[in-house]
């Protein structure tokens, strides 16, 4: 990277306000809407398919099966690609473009949802085969664009933000997606009930307009840093597959998001039965449990994004990886269902700081026009982990330990049973980890020395 220019265009002098500075302020707002607009139709369409596209058919749960695939099949085989691509590209125009495509596809979209009559249709009705097919379509080509947009946004804030307000800007991003989660799935019934399903994508599509706004408007480099002359897609791909493992501190933060990936993955699938079992409550109100995990993570990116640079993202990191590992050990032993969602809270805030400081660590040892291949490699491994965590951890508690029960007597009178076995099982994996990570950085400042 232009070291003089990107200065000059992130702003690095001068007064800092809370968006850090202009063209940061402008992609924080327009991904803000975007992300809400994205959660309000990811929601109406599963709504969609289940209430009106296929109501009361046993086999509806596949059609969500069936999406979720197609959702989450790009990141396993266009990730890992899509960064050679990012890299050669310019990440403001590739968001521009993806975000370009990703509106056309929703418009499409909006054709199949009766709004106007389609020319190649006899009686202009369209079948619910139709209709599933086009939404796992769209989403499926949805992904693939979103394959291109993340490493571009990494790299784009890499761009636009000087590197001492990089973890504020990754902690206002981390808060910018945990309040999309919690606003957009509310609105997700209300308006596909009171307005229909059309009002919903029109809302996701205008979302994209507003990015794309906000995009243009941003002063970034207009060249990406060429990459060599004599590379090919291949040669490129080997290189930043061989940086992210070679380098010792990329690998270690690689390995670290998979374990969270791991954490969250286990917790997700098994909160409910934990909330049934150990905590002896109504699992109606398991809703709390993903209220209270989200306002952790919410406040957890605010006060990392504020507070990492003076307590230090290194000590952040192996800190709240020992904290994390901490709360969900301590969650594991509760029985009584109102500590345990102040414990849940204290393991979202961890989480959250977590995820605030290992995009400016990444960004401050990779070299700028190998980005995205990091981020290409980083992301769908934490994808293959969630993916493998959650029918795992499953075949743990329902097969492996469906019969546990062990008592220990010494110095604690504690019972373990199958679920908290397996979140004990978790919170050591964090405590090693935090030691991982201490003695990685000890090794690396022992290399450099």
């Amino acid at each position: 990277m232009n070291t003089a220019s990107t200065g000059a265009l992130a702003g690095s002098s001068g007064k800092v306000g809370l968006l850090i500075n202009r063209n940061y302020g402008l992609l924080f707002a327009g991904q803000t809407i975007s992300l809400i607009g994205d959660q309000v139709s990811t929601y109406t369409l599963l709504l969609w398919i289940v209430t009106i596209i296929l109501p009361g058919r046993s086999w509806a749960p596949l059609a969500i099966s069936a999406l979720m695939v197609a959702e989450m099949t790009p990141s396993l085989l266009v990730g890992p690609i899509a960064g050679v691509f990012v890299d050669r590209w310019n990440r403001r125009l590739t968001m521009l473009n993806m975000d370009a495509i990703r509106a056309v596809l929703m418009t499409l979209l909006l054709a199949f949802t009766g709004i106007v009559p389609l020319p190649f249709l006899a009686h202009g009705q369209i079948s619910p085969w139709l209709q599933l097919g086009a939404i796992i379509t769209v989403a499926c080509l949805a992904s693939v664009c979103a394959q291109f947009f993340g490493p571009s946004y990494i790299g784009l804030v890499a761009e636009i933000v000087p590197k001492q307000h990089r973890p504020q800007a990754v902690g206002l991003g981390q808060t910018m997606t945990s309040l999309a989660s919690i606003i957009g799935p509310p609105l997700a019934a209300p308006l596909l009930f009171s307005v229909g399903i059309q009002w919903a994508l029109i809302i996701d599509i205008l979302s994209y307009v507003v990015s794309l706004l906000t995009l243009w408007a941003i002063q970034s480099p207009a060249v990406t840093p060429p990459l060599s002359t004599h590379s090919n897609m291949r040669s490129e791909f080997v290189e930043g597959l061989h940086f992210s493992f070679s380098n010792q501190v990329v690998r270690m933060l690689i390995i670290t998001s998979c374990i969270i990936a791991l954490g969250s993955g286990a917790f997700g699938s098994l909160y409910i039965f934990f909330v049934q079992q150990n905590l002896h409550a109504d699992v109606k109100f398991a809703g709390f449990i993903g209220a209270f995990l989200g306002a952790g993570t919410i406040v957890g990116a605010l006060f990392a994004s504020k507070f990492s640079n003076s307590v230090g993202a290194k000590r952040m990191l192996y800190g709240s990886l020992m904290l994390s590992g901490l709360s969900i050990v301590v969650l594991s032993r509760l029985t009584s269902f109102t500590p345990a969602l102040v414990i849940i809270f204290l393991f979202g805030f961890m989480l959250a700081a977590l995820r605030v400081v290992v995009a400016p660590l990444m960004l401050k040892e990779t070299p700028t026009n190998m980005i995205g291949r990091v981020v290409s490699v980083m992301n769908p491994m934490t994808t293959i982990v969630i993916l493998l965590s959650t029918p795992f951890t499953g075949y743990l508690a329902a097969v492996v330990l469906v019969n546990f029960h062990f008592h220990f007597n010494w110095l604690l009178n504690m019972t373990f049973g199958p679920i908290d076995t397996i979140f004990v099982g978790v919170g050591c994996t964090f405590f090693l980890a935090a030691l991982y990570t201490y003695y990685a950085f000890a090794r690396n400042k022992d290399s450099e020395t």
